[in-house]
């Protein structure tokens, strides 16, 4: 939650800290149309449910790999096809875009331009199911003056939606967890 606040409100986490009543006036803009769930042990179904009931417009699933479904898979990467698989068929159902974060595999260390064959865990199952695959790329070490590198590769390598195949470069702050141009 305090990243939403930092990113919303532009307000590192000391100034937040300094100035919450500020920090919470601005938050209050978006307070009732974000929530946040701990849903670590549901599993896929339940997240339908959910969905369901509450009628989003959006929702993001952090560390989607780790949803469970119910089935027998003779590998890891047959369960994870048919999970974004069904993940897909969620959004389409319940009308509401579905973001499902995923980890790069270790062969994306290091690399800037992060392709859906990076994709931890995943044969090509994953990106045959997503409509849109944005890879999240860094240097691999900080600047030569030792300062921390916040440059960061946006790649898009699987795009459905309008066609459109490239990297945009930005930086990240992480004081007010935004990516900006």
């Amino acid at each position: 939650k305090l990243r939403a606040y930092q990113a919303w409100t532009g307000m590192d986490r000391k100034k937040i800290t300094e100035n919450a009543p500020e920090a919470t006036r601005k938050y209050t803009a978006i307070k009732d149309r974000l929530i946040m769930k701990d849903i670590q042990d549901w599993d896929l179904d339940r997240i339908e449910a959910y969905i369901e009931k509450i009628n989003p417009d959006c929702v993001v699933i952090d560390q989607a790999d780790k949803v469970q479904i119910a089935g027998q898979y003779n590998a890891g990467h047959e369960r994870l096809r048919e999970l974004y698989r069904r993940l897909r068929e969620t959004a389409k159902r319940y009308e509401c875009a579905l973001l499902a974060v995923s980890q790069a595999s270790a062969e994306a260390d290091g690399k800037t331009r992060l392709t859906y064959t990076m994709m931890e865990g995943s044969k090509i199952g994953k990106a045959a199911e997503s409509d849109l695959i944005l890879g999240l790329g860094r240097h691999s070490g900080d600047n030569e003056d030792n300062q921390p590198d916040t440059t960061r590769f946006i790649t898009v390598s699987k795009n459905k939606l309008s066609g459109w195949h490239g990297t945009i470069v930005c930086n990240i702050e992480p004081e007010v967890s935004r990516y900006v141009a």
